[in-house]
């Protein structure tokens, strides 16, 4: 009776591993799919998280720049020091032709408070642009967006500019910023033309039904001189009440060595029908700007300008302004590629430090400027600035 049981114990271990070794064939034909999802997972070229998102063939590339100051007026002995400014711009290629450059810009508000008051900041879309260049026509780009106006010499970015102070031309006689769509062509090595549709003197929206269109012509007769011819027209005002805005800027930068520069502008512009008669308000002015770098960490700066608001259009009275500013500059290190890589029209390369010491005196023909006494026809500002680029 004892065999019985012992053939069947035997039948039945013979028969548990059967199945169990066809279990385990059977598992060995399908895939692990764990270690195949970790096979599949390839590094480009690039190698790290850099090849995995493009970074290593195409970067992001950052700059910007910061602003302090220390601002003491002379006619009130008002006086403060400011962290002031704090902008960072961002480019990147995208591929087919196409580019995209954005800056942010973070300023203390110009209406802040004083003394103990909490002064705000201003965060602002400085500029904002999508670029395309046809494969075969590298000479020809078109942009949308948020630009500097191409007109003039100054701007408002503080490392584009060599003196600490902006212009009465700047901030009355011709727009800064434009809102629309600008095309470029480089017609050859000397001769390049933009024109442009936008929403109107320095409109984020537009506020009325029509646009403003412009167009520069600039030449650079030789590797030291550059000149340029703008034109702009265009309805300003709300909807309910425009007037037809007209503008001719002619701006110049001669180089005659790499270390001395002489730059400025000249505008002439009105606002047609608006006067009683039904003649054109009409406003006029030019600015020059000397610099000259006297060794490799020192230069000095100095502009001069007239602008004559015949008939009180822009600054809201009948005056002739004029102002006189002299900088001396302290310059450490040189910046980089990109938008900060030069000022504008030149060949000057700008330090990624510069420490600016200023005078600026001020005089219009009628009572302008703020004083302890009362409004006064002349003003004295002195200034130092601290500009970084990164």
């Amino acid at each position: 009776m004892e065999r019985p049981k012992t053939a069947a114990a035997a039948l039945s271990v013979a028969l548990a591993a059967t199945v169990l070794l066809g279990a385990s064939a059977l598992r060995a034909q399908q895939p692990d799919t764990t270690k195949s999802e970790v096979q599949t997972v390839t590094l480009p070229a690039g190698g790290g998280l850099e090849g995995l998102t493009g970074e290593a063939g195409v970067p992001l590339q950052i700059t910007g720049f910061g602003v302090a100051s220390y601002d003491y007026a002379g006619r009130t002995s008002e006086n403060s020091f400011a962290a002031g400014k704090l902008a960072v711009a961002l480019f990147r290629d995208l591929g087919q032709g196409f580019w995209v450059f954005g800056q942010l810009t973070t300023a203390l508000s110009e209406e802040g408070g004083g003394g103990g008051d909490e002064v705000p900041t201003e965060t602002e879309i400085d500029n904002l642009l999508v670029n395309y260049t046809p494969a075969g026509a590298t000479n020809v780009s078109v942009s949308l967006g948020k630009f500097d106006a191409p007109i003039g010499f100054e701007r408002d970015d503080e490392p584009l500019n060599l003196v600490p102070t902006e212009s009465f031309n700047f901030q009355f006689a011709r727009p800064v910023k434009m809102v629309g769509l600008i095309g470029r062509w480089n017609a050859s090595p000397s001769v390049d033309v933009a024109g442009w549709v936008a929403n109107g003197w320095d409109s984020q929206l537009d506020p009325n039904h029509g646009k403003t269109v412009g167009a520069r012509i600039g030449t650079r007769p030789s590797e030291h001189t550059s000149l340029g011819l703008s034109g702009l027209y265009g309805p300003e005002g709300d909807a309910g009440e425009t007037a037809n805005r007209y503008l001719a800027t002619l701006d110049y930068a001669l180089q005659p060595t790499p270390d001395f520069i002489v730059a400025g502008e000249a505008n002439f512009g009105g606002d047609r029908g608006v006067r009683a008669d039904g003649s054109d308000a009409q406003w006029y002015g030019g600015l020059m700007t000397l610099f000259g770098r006297i060794s490799e960490h020192v230069g000095a700066a100095a502009r001069g300008e007239v602008f004559r608001d015949r008939d009180g259009a822009r600054t809201g009275i009948v005056q002739t302004l004029e102002s006189v500013t002299v900088t001396p500059i302290y310059f450490l290190g040189t910046g980089r590629e990109g938008i900060f890589a030069n000022v504008e029209h030149t060949t000057f390369r700008i330090p990624r430090l510069q420490l600016r010491a200023g005078v600026r005196w001020d005089h219009s023909s009628e009572p302008f400027f703020q004083t302890s006494a009362g409004p006064d026809t002349w003003d004295v500002r002195y200034l130092a600035e601290l500009v970084v680029t990164f």
